[in-house]
């Protein structure tokens, strides 16, 4: 289901699946086996699909050609990570087409109060995702045909790698919208001190010393025990000098 866009060129004919099979079946067992596996299915052989519900809000926000070449590549990124296996097509739409707009420097169309936090999870998964996706893929999106988006994305992706190391400067628009979508994933609880932030992340909190604990209290040594030369004499051979 999640080829429907793909080209149909290559299906087989049944007298080529003949050819394949040398023979073995006849057009008759090959419209037999079909009707089989209708029947186990029963006739249910589609589902909507992200690449659905990416078109009808396309039509519905009038979104152009390159965002939705865009939102496709993010989809089909998403197909090779198990994070989302169980995202729903719906929510799959809608990040991927918003996530599109941010990377192609669109105008946003989305309300962040009709957003949950699952939709808000996914933006960040797949903005974390397409940092390396397949060269396969990014051959294909490379094309005229899907207005090379993957080249754009790449761009993308440098653009803010060099943010994230920058030490000063303004952030852009696309940067601070970053930043805003994803100020209440992944935030851990922080002390009083500064703490190091890599690629937009937070890191977690260090680890304190015992003395944060204890003060400037030291802890009380053991008391020594003076040497004992029937002790020595029974393990070591030797006592202590007198």
């Amino acid at each position: 289901a999640a080829k429907y866009g793909d080209e149909k060129g290559r299906i087989p004919q049944i007298h080529q699946l003949e050819d394949i099979c040398c023979g073995l079946y006849n057009a008759g067992l090959f419209t037999q086996m079909e009707w089989h596996v209708l029947e186990t299915l029963d006739w249910v052989i589609g589902y909507p699909t992200a690449d659905f519900f990416s078109q009808l809000i396309v039509l519905e926000e009038g979104d152009d050609q390159v965002v939705t070449h865009m939102a496709a590549y993010l989809c089909e990124i998403a197909l090779y990570h198990r994070d989302f296996v169980s995202t729903r097509p719906t929510v799959m739409a809608r990040s991927s087409l918003d996530l599109a707009r941010v990377i192609l420097g669109r105008a946003e169309v989305k309300n962040e109060e009709d957003w949950d936090r699952m939709e808000n999870a996914t933006w960040i998964a797949l903005l974390r995702h397409c940092q390396s996706p397949s060269p396969t893929l990014v051959r294909k999106y490379s094309t005229a045909g899907y207005s090379g988006v993957s080249q754009r994305l790449a761009r993308f992706t440098a653009e803010q790698n060099a943010i994230a190391h920058r030490a000063t400067g303004p952030a852009t628009h696309r940067a601070k919208t970053i930043n805003r979508y994803m100020g209440n994933i992944y935030s851990t609880s922080q002390k009083g001190h500064n703490v190091q932030h890599v690629h937009d992340y937070p890191t977690p909190p260090i680890t304190p010393y015992c003395n944060c604990w204890m003060g400037s209290q030291s802890l009380p040594r053991m008391p020594r025990l003076p040497p004992n030369d029937a002790i020595c004499d029974r393990y070591y051979g030797f006592g202590t000098a007198s």
